[in-house]
């Protein structure tokens, strides 16, 4: 859990913020300064993971004081301000966010609430601990805002590959799991990524729109004959196989296609591997992540054979571990992974990774 430390005069905004995190799965409620005076000792009483506070706070003490606890606090802190006022610019400590109407909140709208609230937290404390390294966000921190495990160093036999693709199947889970990864990805990934998911007829647009607003990177349907853009994602429109052409200038294209489906799937994992294992060969990435039955681990092991990198999603943390669990079993997979250590391993294999451990050391 992420230890929180609520700190306002009002009575009524101390309360509401508390019930707020009170709903949250990831925060913790330690405890509550009502004054600027008491907000030091409690600090070091608590020693709480996050600060939540007002500018108002600050102001009653004295006009200088938030900027001498923005230049010197080294516990991460949110920092609400009234519409209009001036604050001081972001940081990676600081985070200033307008001050809602809490005293106007129904319960319905404290249950909203928390759930932003919590993200933001998370947002504060992974660019505390990694400077919005674009391959860190969500996969390199756990529910209390440590570290994760970290993923084994990659085989020599894959350093300084030069990959050409990303290609993701996934089922049953997909679209938490999704959100998930895309975060961890960020922003700037060098490779195209090519996702097909098990989807429902008409729902493929609404899932990639959602998609596209909560992560950083370009989410788009896939289009027929379209060359993909390194940092971009590509899912296969629902009812249709996502496949690759060869293409003189950038290599290949995608094309999509209404052949008959396999093992009852269209699109179908299996389908988009296949593809790729003709077109792009051996010079590819291939995960599969969480989902029923075993589309994927057939011609992932085919990618695999041809000297593909491929990754099977760990058992703890697939919602179904039947896709991975066939990957793994069948011999396809090069590692398994649990979800939060596939975003950097991706990183590491494009060759761009820009060194995780040693910004961690130096912001630590």
């Amino acid at each position: 859990m992420i230890h929180v430390l609520v700190a306002d005069s009002s009575a009524v905004i101390r309360s509401v913020i508390k019930e707020i995190i009170l709903k949250t799965k990831k925060l913790d409620w330690v405890g509550e300064a009502v004054s600027y005076g008491e907000l030091k000792p409690m600090t070091e009483q608590y020693k709480p993971n996050v600060i939540i506070t007002d500018k108002a706070f600050f102001d009653a003490e004295r006009i200088s004081s938030l900027g001498d606890y923005c230049n010197a606090s080294e516990t991460p802190t949110i920092i609400f301000y009234k519409a209009g006022e001036r604050v001081p610019g972001q940081s990676k400590n600081i985070k200033f966010l307008e001050m809602p109407e809490f005293m106007n909140f129904s319960s319905q709208k404290i249950s909203d609430y928390a759930e932003y609230l919590e993200q933001q937290i998370l947002d504060i404390k992974r660019n505390v601990l990694f400077g919005n390294h674009p391959a860190s966000v969500v996969s390199a921190i756990n529910e209390d805002g440590s570290l994760v495990q970290q993923a084994q160093p990659i085989p020599k036999d894959f350093t300084g590959r030069k990959f050409k693709a990303v290609l993701i199947g996934v089922s049953t889970g997909g679209p938490g799991a999704l959100l998930e990864f895309l975060k961890g990805i960020g922003q700037d990934f060098p490779l195209p990524i090519f996702i097909t998911q098990h989807i429902d007829s008409f729902f493929d647009k609404n899932l990639i729109d959602w998609l596209a607003s909560e992560s950083k990177i370009p989410v788009h349907l896939a289009e027929d004959n379209a060359k993909p853009e390194p940092g971009h994602v590509y899912f296969a429109p629902s009812d249709t196989h996502l496949t690759f052409i060869p293409d003189g200038e950038c290599g290949f294209c995608m094309l999509l296609n209404h052949d008959a489906p396999v093992n009852f799937l269209r699109p179908a994992v299996d389908k988009m591997f296949e593809s790729a294992a003709n077109v792009i060969g051996g010079d590819c990435i291939a995960v599969v992540l969480t989902g029923m039955g075993a589309d994927g681990a057939k011609e992932c092991l085919h990618l695999k054979n041809l000297g593909a990198y491929t990754i099977a999603q760990d058992k703890e943390s697939s919602v179904i571990y039947g896709m991975p669990r066939a990957t793994f079993e069948m011999g396809a997979a090069c590692e398994v992974l649990p979800l939060k250590l596939i975003p950097k391993r991706l990183w590491d294999l494009s060759g761009a990774n820009i060194g995780l451990q040693e910004l961690l050391e130096e912001e630590i």
